[in-house]
C-alpha cells in the first residue's frame, strides 16, 4: 500500500498491541478460522453489512487448465524473482507510469520499447516475462525486465539478432552509440541523448539486453552526466538480477496447464475482480518481492513486511496480506493508517462492528484497512459504503463463515 513513509516505531507499537488482553487464533492456509476475539477485539460476523459481495469461499481453484493461462500465472510467479529498481538505487522508488506488468507474448514487448524487440523475440521462442519501472524525484528512471525464452541458445540468439537490428526509438532519442556495460561483455547496450524541450534539459537514455541462461535481462536507464552513470546502473542491476533469477523454480512450458492457481487457498477466500475488469497483475498472488513491485514506497513497505513477516499477498478487488500472527496484523494496520494520514488522508467512519478497522478519505475516494487474525485487508472505492462492505465481506471470507 503505502503512500509515503511514516515513522516506524516498532517496539512501541508491539508493546501497545501486546497489552490488549486475549488469545488469538492462527489460520491454516485454505481452511476457515473461528471468529477472532483476541488482540483484535470481538467481531460478530452476523452483524456485518456485506452488501452485494459473496461471503462463501470459492471451490478450490485447481490448475491453470490451459497453456495460455499457465503462461500468465508463470509470469506472475516470476515477479517474485525480478529486481526492483529501488534495490540498486534507493532514489528509484517513485511510481512510474509504466508500473509493473507481466509479459505474456511477444506483442506485449512493444510496451518495453521498439517494435523490433517484439519481432526478434517472437522469432526466438519468447515465453513470458515480468517488468518493473520506477523513477526518482530528479527525473532519473530505470525499467528492469526479465524475458524468458525457450532455452539458453534462444536467449543468446535473440540478443545476437538485436545487435544486427536497427531499433526504432522515440523521435527525441538522438545520437545512438553502442557502449560497454562494466563486467558484462555479453550485453548489448546503446545510449541515446534525450532532449526535454519543455524543461530545457538533456538526459542519457540507455537500452541494454544481456542473455543469461534462458533469460534476456533487459533495462532502460535514464540519467544525467553522460553514459557512464547509466552504464553503472545497468551493470548493478544485471549483477543482482542474475543471482535472483537463478533462484526461480521455473515451470517446464509443457506443464503450464498444470500450474496450481492457488496453492495456499488464499485466492479462493479473496474478493476477486470480474475477469474482464482485472489486469494481468490482479486476481493474483505474490510473495514479498513480488508484492513490492506494486507498493507506493517499496523501501518503506519492505521494512514493514520484514517486521511483520509478510510472506504472501493476494491482489484483487481487495488486497490481502498474510503475516506472522495477529499482533503483526495490528501493527500493519497501524502503520498503513499512519502512512495514509501522513499523506493527507482524513479519518472517516470505520467499518461498523469492526472496531480494529480504519477508514480514510483519500484523493481517489476511500481507503479502508482491517485485521483478521494474521491477515490484513485493504479496500478502496469511490464510495465509503462500498469500501465498508468490501472489508466486511472479506472478513467473513477469511473466517470461513
Amino acid at each position: 500500500m503505502s503512500i509515503g513513509p511514516a515513522p516506524a516505531v516498532w517496539v512501541a507499537l508491539l508493546t501497545a498491541v501486546a497489552s490488549i488482553v486475549g488469545a488469538c487464533t492462527t489460520m491454516v492456509p485454505g481452511a476457515p478460522v473461528s471468529a477472532v476475539d483476541g488482540p483484535q477485539m470481538v467481531v460478530d460476523p452476523t452483524l456485518l453489512d456485506v452488501g452485494p459481495y459473496p461471503t462463501t469461499p470459492r471451490p478450490a481453484l485447481g490448475t491453470a487448465g490451459t497453456h495460455v493461462r499457465g503462461v500468465l500465472v508463470e509470469a506472475q510467479r516470476m515477479a517474485n524473482f525480478v529486481v526492483g529498481p529501488w534495490e540498486v538505487d534507493t532514489a528509484l522508488k517513485v511510481q512510474d507510469s509504466f508500473g509493473a506488468r507481466v509479459l505474456t507474448d511477444a506483442d506485449a514487448l512493444t510496451t518495453l520499447g521498439p517494435p523490433e524487440l517484439a519481432a526478434v523475440s517472437g522469432r526466438h521462442n519468447f515465453i513470458n516475462g515480468f517488468a518493473s519501472a520506477r523513477q526518482a524525484e530528479n527525473g532519473k528512471s530505470l525499467l528492469n525486465a526479465v524475458l524468458r525464452f525457450g532455452d539458453p541458445p534462444s536467449a543468446a540468439a535473440a540478443v545476437s539478432d538485436l545487435r544486427k537490428t536497427k531499433l526504432t526509438e522515440p523521435s527525441n532519442w538522438a545520437s545512438p552509440q553502442q557502449v560497454s556495460i562494466p563486467g558484462h561483455p555479453e550485453a548489448l547496450a546503446i545510449s541515446y541523448t534525450v532532449t526535454d524541450s519543455q524543461k530545457g534539459r538533456q538526459w542519457i537514455a540507455m537500452r541494454s539486453f544481456a542473455f543469461h541462461g534462458p533469460y534476456v535481462l533487459a533495462q532502460v536507464a535514464v540519467s544525467v552526466g553522460g553514459p557512464a552513470p547509466a552504464a553503472r546502473l545497468v551493470a548493478n542491476v544485471i549483477n543482482r538480477q542474475r543471482v535472483i533469477i537463478d533462484q526461480f523454480p521455473a515451470t517446464d512450458p509443457a506443464d503450464f496447464a498444470e500450474i496450481a492457481l492457488d496453492p495456499t487457498g488464499l485466492l479462493a477466500r479473496t474478493l476477486l475482480l470480474p475477469p474482464d475488469q482485472a489486469t494481468t497483475v490482479q486476481n493474483a498472488r505474490f510473495g514479498k518481492r513480488g508484492a513490492l513491485h506494486f507498493q507506493n514506497d517499496p523501501i518503506w513497505s519492505s521494512a514493514l513486511f520484514d517486521d511483520t513477516v509478510m510472506d504472501l499477498t493476494a491482489r484483487a478487488k481487495t488486497n490481502i496480506y498474510r503475516l506472522s500472527d495477529a499482533y503483526a496484523a495490528l501493527l500493519m494496520v497501524d502503520e498503513f493508517t499512519a502512512d495514509i494520514q501522513a499523506s493527507a488522508g482524513k479519518l472517516v467512519d470505520r467499518v461498523e462492528f469492526m472496531p480494529a478497522s480504519q477508514c480514510m478519505q483519500v484523493t481517489e475516494g476511500f481507503y479502508c484497512v482491517a485485521p483478521v487474525d494474521r491477515y490484513v485487508i485493504e479496500a478502496r472505492s469511490p464510495s465509503l459504503e462500498d469500501a465498508h462492505q468490501q472489508v466486511a465481506a472479506q472478513y467473513i471470507l477469511l473466517l470461513g463463515h
